[in-house]
């Protein structure tokens, strides 16, 4: 069982704000939306890429 009077951080090495003893994630809630943005973001280029890549496909190239 670990022991209340524990302080918890926020795991992110450059954030280290103090957490509430009753919040549940290892992140504090900047981090974590800063984190899903940068996936988002992740998720669009990975279409885009894929979206060029399909339509260069369509493209017929004479040889």
């Amino acid at each position: 069982m670990k022991n209340d009077s524990e302080v918890r951080v926020c795991k992110n090495k450059k954030c280290k704000k103090i957490l509430p003893v009753s919040y549940n994630h290892k992140y504090c809630e900047a981090c974590r939306n800063q984190h899903a943005q940068t996936v988002k973001k992740g998720i669009k280029i990975i279409g885009l890429f894929a979206a060029v890549v399909l339509s260069s496909e369509k493209i017929n190239h004479k040889k």
